[in-house]
């Protein structure tokens, strides 16, 4: 999988020198005392010391309330401890004080870019080299989040500007490979992480890179050795949680499944990130508080009638890659992949109401103008994105958009919604061995995604009661089993003549994330279903959450 950005201590120097001018420094106080306190903080932070690192840059606070660089630090601090909104409130923080560091727009890109609004981190992040040219981290980080976007080829761009930089960079070699990988060039992705594991064999990245590019087979040398590098005292804590997840796969591949589960556990409990059940429960009510039948009937006659957009949504690994990829395969449509467009438009929500009350209490008030301009933008966005014009049909398969139904409907009363199912089981089990981001928090322990999953599933079924008839629902395991019927069946749904291109997706050349690379390359198979059993014995408390929250299994 593909891993986040990380985030840039900034290198030291007086205020006046690396800090872009004098912006945040109050004269009254030394600045060169202040610059003294920072690099004692810096100091701490370097050496793993986060609080008393925390301690010093607030105590720079007390004395210069919006300085810049303890701004930054803090943001760095919180986004390493995964508490995002505490980094953004300091980086945004930080940029209104010095907008134009580069230190400070490629950490406030990162933030950006580990809640998925990769739109936003890509404006900060060229921000950041358009005045630095040569910041390294700042083309790492645009590769790694252009990557992340679906824009593959843009970031093998940005990778190979960073080899200039650095020849003997293997962050570098390692997003070569992995936007090799998204591209499809499957064999190109390979050698680039042998080579890598060549050069560097006592780091991870090539073992990862090369766990998701290839199926293993039993006594495969590279086992052996991710178990070798596991065992090492040399390996830092960072490393081991993706070679735990090589490890694991590796151990998939060759049928060794306990070994699997203990891996994927071992990595799973490494993870930053707390699931909070009480938040899903209160957000998922609003949603239902909020989009009702009446709210519908009340709006029946607002939104945009455009019926360009079709939403895929559902659970991650339910099956929307494959199904975005068989309508992708139609010559008039264009499969634009996850994007954040639907979150963002939410957000502008908060621009268009008289008073700012919560994305659901703003939907309430929201005016029919104001629908019709955030449809707009939605319908500009990605006209922006995908510069298809000929496309009649641009697909949108961010799954998590399932609890933005309502929203959708509301600016798009004629936009199709296709919503995937797949066995919760299988579900759950394949969301657990990917190696998401902390977004995902829900999915590092088999009893948090139980509860997830059963209250996705009550969403859902509050769609389908509000929303009569506008939901396709596709089964994965009939997509596999009846593929052209199927199909026939979502190519009907989004209103296009049938094309036998639909029946080729692994023929469609277009970026794909990692998570479904390797599985989308290939002819419709049914290996997937039922994969669940190969570790029954250990989903114990992944069943009795399920139960425990109501979902019928």
């Amino acid at each position: 999988m593909s891993q986040p950005p990380s985030p840039r201590l900034p290198g030291l120097g007086t205020p006046m020198q690396q800090r872009g001018g004098t912006a945040g420094w109050n004269y009254p106080v030394n600045p060169f005392e202040l610059q003294k306190q920072l690099e004692q903080g810096i100091e701490h932070h370097k050496a793993g010391r986060g609080e008393e690192a925390e301690r010093v840059y607030r105590a720079v606070l007390a004395k210069v309330p919006n300085q810049p660089d303890a701004l930054n630090l803090l943001g760095v601090l919180a986004m390493e401890a995964g508490s995002h909104e505490a980094a953004f409130d300091f980086l945004e923080r930080a940029v209104a004080a010095r907008p134009k560091d580069p230190a400070i727009l490629n950490n406030y890109g990162n933030a950006l870019s580990l809640v998925r609004r990769y739109e936003d981190a890509i404006k900060h992040l060229e921000r950041a080299l358009a005045i630095k040219p040569d910041m390294a981290d700042a083309w790492l980080n645009l590769g790694r989040t252009l990557n992340l976007s679906g824009q593959g080829e843009r970031a093998l761009k940005c990778f190979e500007r960073l080899v200039k930089l650095r020849p003997d960079s293997q962050a570098a070699k390692s997003g070569i490979s992995r936007a090799y990988l998204s591209l499809g060039r499957t064999k190109d992705a390979e050698d680039t992480a042998r080579d890598l594991i060549a050069t560097a064999p006592g780091t991870s990245s090539g073992y990862v890179n090369l766990s998701n590019a290839v199926k293993f087979k039993p006594g495969a040398p590279e086992i052996e050795q991710v178990e070798a590098l596991i065992a090492s005292k040399e390996t830092s804590s960072k490393e081991l949680r993706g070679l735990q997840f090589a490890a694991a796969k590796m151990y998939d591949d060759v049928g060794r499944y306990d070994d699997a589960f203990r891996y994927f556990d071992l990595a799973n409990k490494s993870a930053a990130g707390k699931y909070d059940p009480k938040a899903i429960e209160t957000s998922y009510a609003e949603l239902k508080k909020t989009y009702t039948r009446k709210f519908f009937e009340e709006r029946a006659n607002t939104g945009l009638d455009s019926e360009r957009p079709v939403f895929i949504v559902g659970m991650p690994r339910s099956g929307t890659t494959l199904t975005e990829t068989i309508i992708g395969a139609h010559p008039l449509a264009h499969a634009a992949g996850e994007l954040e467009t639907i979150k963002r438009c939410e957000r502008e929500m908060a621009d268009l109401v008289f008073r700012d009350e919560g994305v659901q209490k703003n939907a309430r008030t929201l005016s029919w103008v104001g629908v019709e301009v955030l449809a707009q933008r939605y319908l500009d966005a990605i006209d922006a994105k995908t510069r298809n014009a000929g496309a009649k049909r641009i697909t949108d398969k961010m799954p998590h958009n399932f609890q933005g139904v309502g929203f959708i409907a509301m600016l798009f009363p004629n936009a199709r919604i296709i919503h995937t199912k797949r066995s919760p089981f299988d579900t759950c089990l394949s969301i657990w061995q990917q190696n998401f981001n902390d977004a995902h928090s829900y999915a590092r322990n088999l009893a948090d995604l139980g509860h997830h999953y059963a209250h996705y599933l009550h969403l859902m079924q509050h769609w389908r009661e509000v929303l009569p008839g506008r939901l396709l629902e596709i089964e994965y395991e009939d997509l596999v089993e009846n593929q052209e019927a199927v199909s026939r069946k979502l190519i009907d749904f989004v209103g296009l003549p049938w094309d036998d291109a639909c029946l080729r997706p692994q023929d469609v050349k277009r970026t794909v994330l990692t998570a479904s690379v390797w599985q989308v390359r290939q002819p419709v198979y049914k290996r997937s279903a039922g994969r669940w059993k190969n570790y029954e014995q250990h989903l114990g408390p992944l069943r009795d959450a399920l139960k425990a929250a109501g979902a019928d299994v």
